[in-house]
């Protein structure tokens, strides 16, 4: 069965040519041009993800996708023309999968959902006695405590896993969570959330499993593991 996408979109062009190019690759799509419309789809219906726009006409999208928690429910991409690093941690701490900047590259867009469809139907993945169920978005400890991650922690934390032990680059790490060009911004959006990861992810007395490579990037690894060219 195909994949239900709402599109979120007060711009009629937009909208319709977004619909048309996603029906064109094989999804089912339903539109609305404000919160209060997106309000009403979600009685009636159960979308796989949501393309969800910061500037509607009656609601700002990131204060919505909290107040219905969206992201808890649907799969969540933003798709904004407001693109600094703070409005990107701000959509990704309101549940946001991903967050795509206009103006839209639609082959990119489908790129992106696809991706997060995907992340959504891998199994679980344990490392170093911690476990994450990407299906249910939960980490637990090695202990068995949940962990609470926004979003953007844990679809950082799901790229680290995803090649345990392997350097992840930064630029890398910020394409998960951002479409924009990593030569036009700093990393800082990605330190910041893997800096939040370290200080949530310290057990027993042990640092989080999270080194960075230099001159590289991050990588997830065992303390006993770490050896020259990694550090905390």
């Amino acid at each position: 069965m195909s994949a239900t996408v709402l599109i979120v979109e007060d711009a009629p062009e937009s909208r319709e040519m977004i619909s048309a190019f996603l029906v064109e690759n094989g999804f089912r799509t339903l539109t609305a041009a404000t919160g209060a419309e997106l309000r009403l789809r979600l009685h009636g219906a159960q979308p796989d993800i949501i393309l969800l726009d910061v500037n509607l006409p009656d609601d700002d999208g990131i204060a919505l996708a909290r107040q219905l928690r969206l992201g808890e429910r649907f799969g969540l991409i933003f798709v904004t023309g407001r693109d600094s690093d703070e409005d990107v941690m701000a959509g990704l701490d309101a549940g946001g999968d991903d967050y795509v900047t206009k103006p839209i590259n639609l082959k990119t867009l489908l790129a992106r959902i696809r991706s997060v469809l995907r992340r959504s139907r891998e199994p679980v993945i344990t490392f170093d006695g911690w476990i994450l169920d990407v299906v249910r978005r939960e980490l637990f400890r090695p202990t068995g405590q949940l962990v609470e991650l926004t979003a953007g922690e844990f679809n950082i934390l799901v790229a680290l896993a995803s090649r345990q032990m392997q350097p992840v680059s930064r630029d890398f790490l910020l394409d998960v969570i951002s479409n924009r060009d990593p030569r036009e911004i700093s990393g800082h959006t990605v330190d910041n959330l893997i800096a939040r990861l370290r200080k949530k992810m310290v057990h027993e007395g042990r640092d989080a499993p999270i080194v960075t490579v230099r001159g590289v990037g991050y990588a997830l690894m065992p303390v006993q593991s770490r050896g020259d060219g990694v550090g905390a």
